[in-house]
């Protein structure tokens, strides 16, 4: 199902995003409110999941201007605010049901499926096509009782199908449905998953005709001439909150519950579905109870009496104190018409239930009734394997900024402490203290939500006595420490940066090649997986999920002996492209005819290499692969005067997450482009002032912006005016009419280019991290910030100590890997926005904005503490190597990049000359520097 998801936490975001795609969801993303209504009113959702606490429209306003536009989709709020009041507010405004951050994943996805259920009609939590059957809550599909095993997309497309089994759906109806924004196919390719999905429910047993096309108009399931469908018990409860429903769900299991709040809800229901079991409350008004029972009893005589289960209050005059039926007496009343009233709704009812309702006797009679089973009332439900540790992987994505909401937290009770709390770092601690009691239990950590909730209690108050900011202070210390001890891990992940390695499953059957491999693998920090066989890959990859996989397709080798091995291998990586998430797949070949090519890149694989190849150029391409090109972050800026081309370009961009600078004015043109600093520049031809060729004339005369990519939009296709484009330095054109997906589609490929050269030249190709030249721009970047914001900066100088003789010893290929891993190490500790380059041989440079020389020798002295902890292991060998630093501090030591080097490598020279191994903090007076040695 497509699921629009708005939440502005982007860790909270991505966990959700991950959970869901492995429930074989389809996810768009809003990170604001605005964005978030632009999306439900250009697409049909089938459930919005919807934060509350939103930039630019807030969750409830959204929620309610949705409902007052007629829009029926399921909605589910998210927030970290648990009062009734809030709750109310989101219910009134047309919420159907609440969570409150920090919330369980399990839970989360059963209530999704619950809504999903819902809908417009009732559907049973397991859905059936005679004996077809799927099962949202485990995603597994079976015929006769026989499991069918499906690729995600060919889950989906059936999943679709059987929750709307008499809709007709076009091919491009099945994109909207089952597609997000970054990854639309074509239409070609829904034909291909829909033979894949007949084939594999024919070989199931299931007619060949199950998913039937209805010619000219598209494709649906077959109408059941012959397929019965068995029906699943339906339960209708009036009068009941939400969270009672969703319990008697969960317990029930093999039944669909439906709750309404208001006598006249429960009556729409009762005329237009089909109820197995109706349970009433006391309290319905208009109509009431005893109306509803009537109605109930209109069905007809040749229809079996459906079972109704009364709640009331015992003791009230005007309803039974216990069950009665033939030969029951009623209670003594104040007139024979309430008693002939009293006798007629009697008969209509099967059980009775007193309050205060006791939910599992409940859950017992419905059972009774209706002969179900109930589940374990204890059980909570599992998280699959590979979500969790999917989750464990997001958290080891986020857990650098989650630690930096902390540091906000600590700077605003150190400022507290001090005696004066800035009101900006009081709202931004605040703000900070929300978002961790909101997001850390999502990721386990539940007692660090309710230290999180607490904390942001406190901070609402702007002035606190002494004994609230030491509680303050006390619970700032608990919440670091419960992000210091996070215990979520992905199932490979093995506690320290040194072991976090990318996990490359090799499918070959050249034995010569995958030896070489063997050793090679090591080397680049990598772990590896052999497999010899298609079947026995599909096995290591169900057991550990790989970063990527390296298949061998040549005939020669063992592994292709036949060419019915080769298709196995191609369907392999159709599969493992296509699937969720998408896995990378490298193809080495002995043949490298453009056919065998171009079949490798439709199916989706990331490289093609010939054989004969060395190990060391497969590691590089996998290396590529791996560092991905992430380009719809992109800034584009368009120049047009005409309104409506600005608007529809945006409209076209900003599905796919790019932000767009629209100008129309071409006189502000230079001012826009130094202020906005766009990764891509869009001009029409014509317009006032100065022409789109003119600019782009002006853009390529300057230094600073000539390689900025330059596309053009023009009515005019002329041989001249073509000519004089690509002479002005044009990248490319598009003519007008535009058709969006042209302009994203040629918008993607530019980027990807610019972003895989920029990378190329920016980053040092055997570490990983930025190269000196990159380094030197981003301090400029970080000077210009402390200057504008007051704020201090650490330059660190670090050297591998005694490295000359890993070379000696060991070897250069050796020395590589010791500094590959290094690299990795210091990536993987200091924050993204922290720069970590290599400055040439074994000497790396680290800037920190905004922190001070104490604080960031302190968090050098930890890496150093790593490296005491765990060895570098590169193949068989295990090295314990360890590093000396100088620290500088601007603008104490220095207001130059230049500057704060020199001040940081003498700092890093009395370190070596002090017995290595330390961090020494530069003191300008050249005496008793601050030296930071970790203790052994």
């Amino acid at each position: 199902m497509r699921i629009l998801l708005v939440e502005d936490d982007e860790a909270i975001a991505q966990a959700l995003v991950t959970t869901l795609k492995h429930q074989n969801h389809v996810v768009d993303v809003a990170t604001d409110g605005l964005l978030g209504l632009e999306l439900a009113e250009a697409f049909d959702y089938d459930l919005l999941l919807l934060d509350v606490m939103l930039p630019k429209l807030d969750g409830i306003s959204l929620c309610r201007k949705l409902r007052t536009l007629s829009y029926q989709m399921p909605i589910l709020l998210l927030t970290a605010k648990d009062s009734t009041e809030d709750k109310v507010k989101g219910l009134d405004a047309g919420a159907d049901d609440y969570l409150v951050k920090p919330f369980d994943l399990p839970e989360l996805t059963a209530r999704i499926r619950a809504l999903l259920r819902r809908g417009t009609a009732p559907l049973p939590p397991v859905l059936e096509w005679g004996a077809l059957q799927l099962n949202p809550s485990n995603c597994d599909v079976t015929y006769n009782n026989q499991p069918v095993t499906l690729t995600p997309t060919e889950y989906r497309l059936l999943e679709l199908f059987m929750r709307n089994s008499t809709r007709v759906y076009s091919r491009s109806a099945i994109l909207d449905h089952l597609w997000s924004f970054d990854e639309p196919p074509s239409e070609d390719t829904i034909r291909a998953h829909i033979k894949g999905l007949r084939q594999k429910l024919k070989c199931s047993g299931a007619p060949a005709d199950a998913i039937e096309t209805v010619y000219g108009l598209g494709y649906r399931l077959k109408p059941q001439s012959e397929e019965k469908v068995v029906q699943t018990p339906r339960i209708l409860m009036g009068g009941f909150s939400d969270e009672l429903g969703f319990w008697l769900q969960q317990r029930l299991g093999d039944a669909v519950v439906r709750v309404t709040h208001t006598g006249e809800d429960t009556r729409t229901e009762l005329s237009d579905r089909q109820w197995s079991l109706v349970i009433l409350d006391q309290h319905l008004r208009h109509p009431g109870p005893a109306e509803l029972l009537k109605h109930i009893g209109n069905k007809g005589q040749s229809a079996p009496p459906i079972p109704v289960i009364y709640c009331g209050v015992k003791g009230v005059d005007s309803y039974p104190r216990a069950p009665l039926g033939k030969g029951r007496k009623l209670p003594e009343t104040r007139n024979s018409s309430t008693t002939q009233q009293q006798s007629e709704t009697l008969d209509r009812v099967t059980s009775f239930l007193y309050h205060p309702l006791d939910a599992e006797k409940l859950a017992r009679e419905v059972a009774k009734l209706l002969h179900l089973n109930l589940s374990d009332p204890q059980g909570s439900p599992k998280q699959d394997p590979t979500i969790v540790a999917a989750i464990g992987q997001v958290w080891e994505r986020f857990k650098d900024r989650i630690a930096d909401r902390v540091t906000a937290i600590e700077q605003a009770t150190q400022a507290l402490e001090d005696g004066e709390l800035p009101q900006e770092l009081h709202a931004k601690a605040k703000q900070e203290a929300h978002k961790l009691a909101g997001s850390l239990g999502t990721f386990g950590l539940t007692q660090g939500s309710v230290i999180a909730r607490e904390v942001e209690q406190l901070l609402h108050n702007p002035t606190l006595n002494s004994s609230q900011s030491a509680h303050l202070a006390v619970l700032v210390q608990a919440l670091r420490s419960q992000i210091d001890q996070a215990p979520i891990q992905s199932e490979r992940r093995g506690g320290t940066p040194l072991n976090d390695l990318p996990l490359l499953l090799m499918i070959e059957g050249d034995q010569e090649l995958s030896q070489q491999m063997g050793l090679e693998v090591k080397g680049w920090g990598m772990e590896v997986v052999n497999s010899d066989s298609i079947a026995s890959a599909r096995t290591a990859i169900a057991d550990r999920r790989p970063d990527a996989v390296l298949l061998d397709l040549s005939a020669q080798d063992t592994l292709t002996i036949n060419p019915n091995n080769k298709e196995e291998g191609l369907t392999l990586l159709s599969e493992l492209a296509n699937g969720f998430p998408p896995l990378p797949v490298l193809v080495v070949a002995d043949q490298s005819r453009v056919e065998d090519r171009l079949e490798v890149a439709r199916l989706g694989g990331r490289a093609f290499l010939q054989k004969p190849v060395r190990p060391a150029q497969i590691m590089e391409a996998v290396v590529q692969v791996l560092q991905g090109v992430q380009t719809t972050e992109a800034k584009i800026m368009v120049v047009d005067d005409d309104p409506q081309i600005l608007s529809l370009v945006k409209h076209f961009l900003q599905p796919w997450g790019m932000k767009t600078i629209t100008l129309s004015d071409s006189e502000r043109f230079w001012e826009t482009l130094e202020v906005s600093s766009p990764d891509l520049l869009i001009l029409d031809i014509e317009l006032p002032h100065l022409n789109g060729i003119e600019l782009c004339q002006v853009v390529r005369n300057d230094p600073r912006w000539n390689s900025l990519p330059v596309l053009f939009l023009t009515a005019h296709t002329g041989p001249d005016i073509v000519h004089q484009v690509f002479a002005a330095g044009a990248d490319d054109y598009i003519s007008k009419p535009i058709v969006g997906p042209e302009l994203v589609t040629r918008l993607l490929n530019r980027l990807e280019r610019i972003h895989l050269l920029r990378n190329m030249a920016e980053t040092d190709p055997l570490t990983g991290v930025a190269n000196r030249r990159k380094s030197i721009t981003e301090f400029d970047k970080f000077l210009h910030l402390c200057q504008l914001h007051g704020q201090p900066m650490c330059l660190a100088m670090l050297d591998l100590d005694r490295f000359k003789q890993v070379n000696d010893l060991h070897g250069h290929a050796m020395g590589d890997a010791v500094l590959r891993q290094f690299g990795k190490l210091l990536r993987n500790t200091f924050r993204s926005e922290d720069i970590v380059a290599r400055w040439g041989g074994e000497e790396f440079v680290v800037g920190m904005y905004g922190i001070n020389k104490e604080s960031g020798t302190k968090r050098l002295s930890e890496v150093v503490q790593i490296l005491h902890a765990e060895p570098f292991v590169i193949g068989e060998e295990r090295l314990y190597l360890t590093f000396s630093g100088g620290v500088a501090q601007y603008p104490e030591d220095g207001k130059t990049v230049d500057t704060l080097y020199r001040c940081a490598d003498q700092a890093l020279y009395q370190a070596k000359t002090a017995g290595r191994d330390r961090i020494i903090a530069y003191n300008p007076s050249g005496e008793a520097m601050a030296d930071y040695t970790p203790a052994s």
